[in-house]
C-alpha cells in the first residue's frame, strides 16, 4: 500500500511539473486595433485601399512585425443605428512606452481621417510572450 501511494504521489507531482513547464518569455503588451471597412456613404473600403494604408502607415509604424486578421463586427454608431460591417483587426506585440502608444494613436487617427471613420477601437493587454 505504501508503495502504491508513493507511486501515485510521484505521478501527480511529475505531471504537475511538466504541465507547468517554464519557457523563455518576456512581458509585452498585445495591442489590437479594430478597423471598420464601411464608409459613411455606404460603400466599402476596397482591399486595394486597405493594402495601401497597411503598406504606407502600418508597416512603417511597426517594423518589427504585426498581424492583420479579417473580421466581421457590429457596433452602435453615433446616430444610434446598429452598424454591421466587415473589418480588419491589427495585432501588435510591443514593449509599451509613451512613444509606442503615440505611434498606435497616430495609426488610429490617420485611418479615421483618411476613411472618415467615427472610431477605431483599441485594446491593450499585458502578457508574457515567448518566441
Amino acid at each position: 500500500m505504501k508503495h502504491t501511494l508513493a507511486v501515485f504521489f510521484w505521478v501527480v507531482f511529475t505531471t504537475t511539473l511538466t504541465s507547468c513547464a517554464v519557457y523563455d518569455s518576456q512581458r509585452l503588451t498585445r495591442t489590437e486595433l479594430y478597423f471598420g471597412l464601411s464608409k459613411p456613404n455606404g460603400a466599402y473600403i476596397s482591399e486595394t485601399d486597405w493594402q495601401a494604408f497597411a503598406d504606407s502607415v502600418i508597416t512603417p509604424a511597426f517594423p518589427l512585425g504585426s498581424t492583420i486578421v479579417n473580421g466581421s463586427g457590429q457596433w452602435l454608431g453615433n446616430n444610434g443605428r446598429l452598424i454591421s460591417e466587415p473589418s480588419k483587426v491589427l495585432i501588435v506585440f510591443s514593449k509599451m512606452t509613451k512613444t509606442q502608444s503615440r505611434k498606435i494613436e497616430q495609426v488610429r487617427q490617420q485611418y479615421k481621417t483618411l476613411f472618415k471613420q467615427e472610431a477605431v477601437m483599441r485594446v491593450d493587454k499585458k502578457m508574457r510572450v515567448g518566441f
